[in-house]
């Protein structure tokens, strides 16, 4: 590879690792549930190799209040770099933000084998770093986001192949498509559509051999799986009641008119997530994915997107129909789910991505002077929509997403931390009304080295505690009648402090335990 080249990826990755796993601990503002448990479970495999139930290296991740288990991609990934880093918010999102900077760098090197040239590399993989929805989920530790490498490193593979056909090289890709398998449940719904992308250009390009080394190589890395679900028979039914995957389905034979209603109910899915409300101007419904004020990817892509399908189906190449149906398929995970959720539709990004760049590429080829104009334009928007989205992500957004992620359970657990003794036999009490009170209170003392206070949290639930110590602590919602009631001096509780949110409204109560 040219030292040029080299340089490139070396700038790029700089700029890229500069952009994304820096102030992790400041926006998103807060951890959401979901995040604190995948951390606490790495944080359990980098301690002591087993995971919170005690189990050793599982494959799956079981929690009683959700017996399916976790996936195991990112918690490895997590937890090899808490073997290393102390426990935080920015520290546990960090493996994932790298995972975004992984991407963008086999985003240069998949586009540089497809175009040949360094410099359309470097316009797919600056595309990636500016998608709205890939910097916003590299910045989470949650599991989709962990598959957008798989699907690259399958499709550099693919890329690979199509230049030098050899069982070795699909086998490589194919091989990928069976560790996709540890991302996240929803691979198990889209990797039988690449598996089959993959036997088809096998086929064509290498003969039937090739689909039965595929075929053994896609089946290496599952052995792990496959040994799990031999000892844990159990998981496919926990897996189908954790996401209610045969929930209403009625008795006898369904109706034509309940057929043609759910048919036109899926049609209506793939539409909603072609359109392009959803794809280049407001984004995911929930400000977890979005700031709703951008879409998945940037406005010009509502151009270049429609301009590389007709390019890649011109094309007509192995690798380029693979580009173009995995960009169509990308929403199957949500249209069986039956709902447009960031983590069901995350696989769209790449091909995306890459369809924007070959729609850049039809506009230069076409050798037109208008159509350079546009694709310079429409290339140099981009840059310029993520400066303001990057501003808003860290402003108005960090403010206004903050309940969506728990709100500011964090600074009313610390203060109750730092208000009881290790020493003393105080205790803290959390209260029912505070979602996933257990999760953020284990996270919060291993993060401000309280270990000692793991187990001296007391989560009542239907009766306000009295108190037994001096000094007792208890943290409550501002907003219910029960801490109103503790606030105003009832069963000997006085306000310590009250917490805020970023925007200054009160959130939580902390309160202590009067002497007798």
């Amino acid at each position: 590879m040219p030292r040029r080249t080299l340089l490139l990826i070396a700038a790029l990755t700089m700029a890229s690792a500069i952009l994304y796993a820096t102030r992790l601990g400041y926006a998103p503002v807060y951890l959401m549930h979901d995040e604190s448990q995948f951390a606490l479970q790495a944080a359990s495999i980098a301690s002591s190799g087993r995971d919170l139930a005690g189990h050793l290296l599982p494959v799956f991740f079981t929690e009683p209040e959700f017996p399916a288990g976790r996936d195991p991609a990112v918690i490895y990934l997590t937890a090899a770099a808490l073997t290393w880093l102390p426990v935080s918010e920015a520290n546990v999102r960090l493996p994932t933000a790298l995972l975004g900077v992984l991407n963008v760098v086999l985003m240069f090197l998949l586009a540089r084998r497809l175009f040949g040239r360094d410099w359309m590399a470097l316009v797919a993989a600056g595309f990636l770093v500016l998608t709205p929805a890939h910097f916003i989920r590299s910045r989470l530790i949650l599991s989709p986001q962990s598959s957008l490498p798989i699907i690259m490193a399958w499709l550099l593979c693919l890329a690979v192949f199509s230049e030098r056909p050899g069982t070795r090289r699909l086998a490589a890709g194919a091989a990928w498509l069976g560790v996709g398998a540890y991302t996240y449940l929803a691979w198990v719904v889209i990797m039988p559509v690449y598996l089959v992308l993959t036997g088809v250009l096998g086929y064509r390009l290498s003969g039937r051999r090739s689909l039965l080394v595929a075929a053994a190589a896609f089946a290496v890395p599952l052995l792990p799986m496959g040994w799990w679900y031999l000892t844990h028979p159990e998981r496919v039914t926990q897996v189908v009641d954790a996401y209610q995957l045969a929930g209403g389905v009625a008795a006898g034979r369904p109706s034509l008119d309940a057929g043609l209603a759910a048919l036109r109910a899926k049609a209506g899915l793939f539409w909603s997530f072609f359109g392009p409300e959803y794809l280049f101007i407001s984004g995911d419904s929930s400000m977890i994915n979005s700031t709703r004020m951008a879409g998945l990817f940037p406005m010009s892509f509502a151009v270049l997107i429609p301009l590389g399908i007709v390019h890649l189906a011109q094309l007509r190449r192995g690798i380029h129909m693979v580009i173009l149906a995995g960009l169509l398929t990308a929403p199957i995970p949500a249209i069986i789910s039956g709902a447009l959720e960031m983590n069901r539709i995350l696989f769209v990004i790449p091909f995306g991505v890459l369809a924007a760049a070959y729609g850049v590429d039809w506009l230069i080829a076409s050798q037109t002077r208008w159509a350079q104009v546009a694709a310079i334009a429409l290339v140099a928007a981009v840059p310029l929509q993520f400066a303001g989205f990057y501003g808003d992500y860290m402003g108005r957004y960090r403010i206004e997403s903050a309940s969506w992620f728990g709100g500011n359970t964090r600074d009313a657990l610390i203060a109750a931390l730092e208000r009881t003794s290790p020493d003393s036999n105080q205790h803290v009490y959390l209260s029912p009304a505070i979602p996933f009170a257990a999760r953020y209170w284990r996270f919060y003392a291993l993060a401000n080295g309280r270990a000692d206070m793991l187990d001296r949290a007391v989560h009542y639930t239907t009766r306000v505690p009295e108190g037994e110590t001096a000094g007792d602590q208890l943290v409550c919602p501002v907003e219910t009648a029960e801490c109103q009631s503790l606030m105003d001096g009832q069963a000997g509780w006085h306000l310590v402090r009250t917490i805020t949110e970023p925007n200054g409204a009160p959130s939580f109560a902390l309160l202590e335990k009067t002497g007798s």
